[in-house]
């Protein structure tokens, strides 16, 4: 697994008014999305291209209910 201060870490979480927001680490603000899917679509594609990264899903309380972890393609490569 990727150490934690190389891994970017994309947040998927519930909005309070409706709908979810991704927020990253390079992006300086907040994407709003009407549904979960859509959401969860955009933090993986983000986080499959800038690897290594994990996406970590929040629920309403703000504890995290799924963590996904996208590692560095060459390392894996050259561990196997």
């Amino acid at each position: 697994m990727p150490s934690a201060e190389t891994t970017a870490t994309i947040i998927v979480k519930p909005n309070t008014a409706q709908g979810w927001i991704v927020v990253t680490p390079l992006v300086r603000s907040d994407i709003y999305f009407h549904v979960r899917q859509r959401a969860l679509q955009f933090a993986r594609a983000y986080a499959n291209l800038h690897r290594p990264a994990r996406v970590c899903v929040l629920n309403e309380t703000g504890e995290v209910e799924a963590e996904e972890i996208f590692a560095h393609i060459l390392r894996e490569a050259n561990t196997g």
